[in-house]
C-alpha cells in the first residue's frame, strides 16, 4: 500500500500569502463542485446493468488482455461483475463482504466491503456517503469526471466515469481504471438498463463445494 507524502510550500510575506490562499482555495472549491456535481447525477442512478468489454494496455500501451461480461450495480451497497470471457471470474458485493471468485484455480478470495472501497475508486459509485470520497479529487469536464487520489488516500488507482450526452443523465457508457503503475482498464457499457428491478439473487454468494476460501477480512 503506497501511501505518497504530501510536500507543502510556505511562503514568508503577507501578500504573498494571500495570493497563495486564493490560489489554493479555488481548486478546492472547484474540486468541490464537481464532487457535488458527479453525487448528484449519481443521485439519480438506483440500479444499472449492462454487458461489458473491457480492454487492458500495459505501460506502453500494448494491449494485454481483452474481457467481456456482464455487470449489475444497486445502490447504495451491491454490486455483481461476472467475467464470461476468455476466462470466467466473479466479483460479488453484497454489502458487507467482497467475494472475489475465480473458478479455474478453485478459489474465492474475500474482503471486507468497507476497507475494498478506500483501495477501490469503482466501488464508490455504489455510496455517494462513503467516507472515501474525501480521499480522490474530482475534475469535471463535460460528461467525463475524473477522480484523482489524493496523497493521503490509501490507494493509487485513478478513475474516469464518462456519462450519455443523450439521454438520463446517470447512464454511464465507459469507465476507465488507471492502477498508478502503468496499466490501464477501459470498460465499454453496452445495453445499459437504468432503474430497473434487479434479481437479488444476482448480489449473493455462496462458496462452491470443494473451493478454497481465501479470506483477508
Amino acid at each position: 500500500m503506497n501511501v505518497l507524502k504530501k510536500v507543502s510550500t510556505v511562503f514568508v510575506g503577507t501578500i504573498v500569502s494571500t495570493m497563495m490562499s486564493a490560489t489554493l482555495v479555488l481548486p478546492a472549491m472547484a474540486s468541490d463542485a464537481d464532487r457535488q456535481a458527479l453525487l448528484t447525477r449519481l443521485d439519480g442512478l438506483t440500479t444499472l446493468e449492462a454487458d461489458f468489454s473491457q480492454e487492458v494496455t500495459d505501460m506502453n500501451g500494448e494491449l494485454v488482455q481483452q474481457l467481456y461480461g456482464h455487470m449489475a450495480l444497486a445502490r447504495p451497497n451491491l454490486l455483481h461483475w461476472q467475467t464470461d470471457a476468455p476466462d470466467e471470474t466473479l466479483m460479488v458485493a453484497d454489502g458487507q463482504n467482497l467475494w472475489y471468485y475465480n473458478p479455474f484455480v478453485e478459489q474465492v478470495t474475500v474482503y471486507a466491503q468497507a476497507e475494498a472501497v478506500a483501495q477501490s475508486p469503482l466501488l464508490l459509485l455504489l455510496d455517494g456517503d462513503s467516507q472515501a470520497w474525501a480521499d480522490y479529487e474530482v475534475k469535471a469536464e463535460a460528461n467525463s469526471f475524473a477522480l484523482q487520489p489524493l496523497p493521503s488516500a490509501d490507494s493509487t488507482q485513478s478513475l474516469q466515469l464518462v456519462f450519455s450526452e443523450k439521454g438520463e443523465q446517470a447512464k454511464l457508457q465507459r469507465i476507465i481504471l488507471d492502477d498508478g503503475q502503468g496499466q490501464i482498464s477501459t470498460i465499454e457499457l453496452e445495453n445499459v438498463q437504468l432503474n430497473r428491478a434487479l434479481n437479488r439473487d444476482l448480489f449473493k454468494f455462496e462458496v462452491p463445494e470443494g473451493i478454497d476460501v481465501d479470506d483477508q477480512r
